[in-house]
Formats: C-alpha cells, structure tokens, sequence
C-alpha cells in the first residue's frame, strides 16, 4: 500500500513538472505584437484635441474712455479670473513604423481656450462722466481687454512647454503596451 502511494506522488509530482514546463513554453511563446502606423494614428485621431496643461490665471485690465474728466471721461479697473488651455491636436500627429521603431512627430502646442470667469468681475477705482455714461458695452469691452490680457499672460507662462511635455508623456503612456511588451522603440518629436 505505501508502495502504491509512493508511486501516486511520483506520478503527480512527474505531472505537475510536465503541466509547469508545457505552461511556461506556451507564456514564452505569446502572441507577437505587430502595429502599423494607420492603427497607431486611428488611435491619435480618436483622441483628437488634447488638453496637457491649464492655467489658473487672475488678472487686473484698466478700461478708459474719453478725455475730459468729469465731463467725457470714464475709467475703471477690473479683476477678473482666467483658466487657459492648452495641448496639442492629435489629429495633426504623423506617425512612421520603420522595423521596431515608431516615431511620432507632434505639432507645436497651442492655446485651446481662454475662459474668463463672469462670476470674479470685480470693480475698482470707478469714474464716471457728466456726458459718457458707463454701460453694458463698457464691460463687454473690459471683457475683451481681460481676454487680449490673457492670451498675452499666456504666451509670457511656460504653460506650452508644459503642454509639450505632457503631451510626450501621455503619447508614450499610450503606446507604453507596444513599447514595452511588443519590443518597439518609440521616438516622440
């Protein structure tokens, strides 16, 4: 009877080792990962307009009109609150497969959206005058003033090359199954 056993544990430990050997042949040997670059732009394109990086920006604008005080002439100044976009369009993104390798060259970053926040108008050193009143119009025309001086801070930030790199990183998270696991190299431009 302890022979008969003996011999069970020979056969199941014989067993077990063959079941191992036969799974780890068949994990070594997974499937090849192959991409081309119509599939890798597919994927891109989906994404479409990629926002990387945003700005919290609060700005002071100061409107004036006329030139006579009291008379002709209204001013005030006015706090407001930004939020600048920006990133790239995928889109736009050229896509080569040479062997293993994968370049990707993305276009320049740009500015997506400027958001002035209605809500944080704030009014201060107000003037007004005898034959200018001040009106809708006149807010509206500080509106566009807080939006030229936005776009303006914006360009002064680092918050496109912000919008680049970020933009880098989620490219090579992306593609990170390819790269990684597939054997390919990839280069970002």
């Amino acid at each position: 009877m302890k022979k008969i056993q003996g011999l069970l544990v020979l056969v199941a430990a014989i067993a077990l080792i063959a079941v191992g050997f036969l799974a780890s042949r068949l994990l070594e040997s997974g499937p090849e990962v192959t991409v081309s670059a119509t599939s890798i732009e597919e994927r891109l394109t989906r994404c479409s307009s990629l926002t990387t990086a945003r700005l919290e920006y609060r700005g002071l604008v100061k409107y004036e009109e006329g030139d006579i005080p009291l008379i002709n002439k209204k001013a005030f100044s006015m706090i407001y609150d930004a939020q600048i976009s920006a990133g790239i369009d995928l889109e736009n993104a050229q896509v080569e497969i040479s062997g293993r390798d994968i370049s990707i060259t993305l276009p320049e970053p740009a500015v997506q959206d400027i958001t002035i926040d209605p809500d944080s108008l704030e009014f201060y050193d107000e003037q007004f005058a005898l034959f200018n009143w001040t009106d809708r119009e006149d807010t509206v025309k500080a509106m566009d003033y807080a939006m030229e001086d936005a776009q303006a801070k914006a360009t002064q930030t680092d918050i496109l090359a912000q919008a680049k790199k970020q933009a880098q990183t989620v490219i090579e998270t992306l593609l990170a199954p390819v790269t990684e696991d597939g054997g390919y190299t990839l280069h970002i431009q």
